[in-house]
């Protein structure tokens, strides 16, 4: 019997034995069925009560809707005073553009629930302006990150450079002064029969006095804190760029307190053939010249000699053409922008007289107690950091023969 289906019973035989007539039973099960159905009928009404609200009753005279004023839609107004506006349908941006005529004035219907549109009298348009100046407080300023040093010096021409003899056997050791021996040539002279008189070679020992140069700088804990990285760096980089300069002016002064191999004077500009001269006079004392130094004014006299220019041109394809160093003739040309190749009383409105150094490989030596080092330190009394960059070197004019200097004055340049 399925346990949903209380309509009807089947009827139910018992048999006795097989000689006995089957008996039938009735069960009449509608009262059963009703109180189920009722019960069944009063949980749904709840469940149906749950679910729907209850309609609120009301009186005939008040109202079911809001008495509250819908929220004003301005892009309605705005599209109609537009449309109402505009000359054809092929209308253009600029005709939105032009004084308004007549402003649309808004009003609510209390009956309708709804914004009405009405046109009032002309009105001219009126525009304020922010006073000049006042929203400067506003522009924001923007520091690069990148930070520029000026006057970048190009580099030391003299600072462990290949043609100047370098010792280093004093690096590391005690001691403030290096001896050089240096032995003259020989000369010969005519075998007799004679006890021969022969001229012994000179022995000379110049000394190199070392020099101790030192650039240096304070920054106090606070701007450390609040300058940007890359300033640290550049501060670094200047003072070893101050050594340098101070290496450079310390060799010139070398150069010029020797007897060299002489002096070629020179009342116009800088011109190849004075270089060519100035190499034949240097060769005639058995030295070669490698390399030589002018100023930028003199080198830019010298680029503009057509016979210089020309055999820079037709010459070896390795020539390098640079700002800083060219070859040419055999020699390295290096332009630094010392002021020590400049002769005293120079103007820049006149003419000026200036120095070239011509040199031989060795012909100046240096020593080397230890290069550039940069050192710090930082007092929390003071709240105060020290940079300090130092170096212990010196130079002597090995051999004298192997210096020649040019003089050339060269004139400012006019367009």
């Amino acid at each position: 019997m399925s346990p949903l289906n209380y309509a009807q019973i089947k009827k139910v035989t018992k048999l006795s034995n097989e000689n006995e007539s089957p008996v039938e039973v009735n069960i009449d099960t509608e009262g059963l069925e009703n109180r189920i159905v009722d019960k069944f009928n009063v949980k749904f009404t709840a469940l149906e009560e749950m679910l729907a609200k209850k309609e609120k009753t009301e009186a005939l005279s008040e109202s079911t809707k809001d008495n509250k004023p819908v929220d004003f839609d301005y892009e309605k107004g705005i599209l109609e005073r537009l449309i109402s506006e505009r000359k054809s349908d092929n209308f253009t941006p600029d005709e939105f553009r032009r004084p308004v005529k007549s402003v649309s004035i808004v009003t609510y219907n209390e009956k309708t629930k709804e914004h009405e549109y009405s046109l009032t009298e002309s009105l001219v348009e009126t525009i304020g302006t922010i006073a000049q100046g006042a929203a400067n407080c506003c522009i924001p300023e923007i520091w690069a990150d990148k930070i520029e040093r000026d006057h970048v010096y190009p580099g030391s021409v003299f600072l462990g450079a290949w043609f100047v003899n370098w010792y280093d056997d004093i690096e590391n050791r005690p001691g403030d002064t290096v001896r050089i021996c240096r032995v003259a040539p020989a000369v010969c002279v005519d075998l007799t029969c004679d006890e021969p008189s022969t001229v012994a070679p000179t022995i000379a020992c110049p000394s190199i006095t070392l020099e101790h140069d030192v650039c240096a700088l304070a920054i106090c804990k606070n701007d450390m804190e609040c300058v940007q990285t890359g300033l640290l760096d550049a501060l670094n980089e200047g003072l070893g760029s101050c050594l340098q300069v101070c290496v450079d002016n310390y060799f010139f002064n070398v150069a010029l307190s020797c007897t060299n191999a002489g002096t070629l004077v020179c009342t116009g500009p800088m011109a190849g053939s004075l270089i060519v001269e100035a190499m034949g006079s240097m060769m005639a004392g058995t030295n070669t010249p490698v390399k030589v130094i002018m100023h930028p004014v003199v080198w830019a006299s010298l680029m503009q000699d057509t016979q210089f220019s020309y055999a820079n041109r037709f010459g070896a394809r390795d020539v390098v053409l640079g700002g800083r160093l060219e070859q040419a003739y055999g020699l390295e040309i290096n332009v630094t922008p010392k002021g020590t190749l400049i002769l005293p009383a120079w103007d820049w409105s006149v003419s000026g007289t200036y120095r070239t150094l011509l040199l031989a490989k060795g012909a100046l030596a240096g020593a080397m107690k230890h290069g550039i080092t940069i050192e710090t330190e930082y007092s929390p009394r003071l709240q105060k950091k020290w940079i300090i960059a130092d170096i212990k070197y010196g130079g002597v004019c090995l051999h004298p023969d192997g210096i020649f200097w040019i003089h050339t004055v060269e004139t400012p340049f006019s367009c």
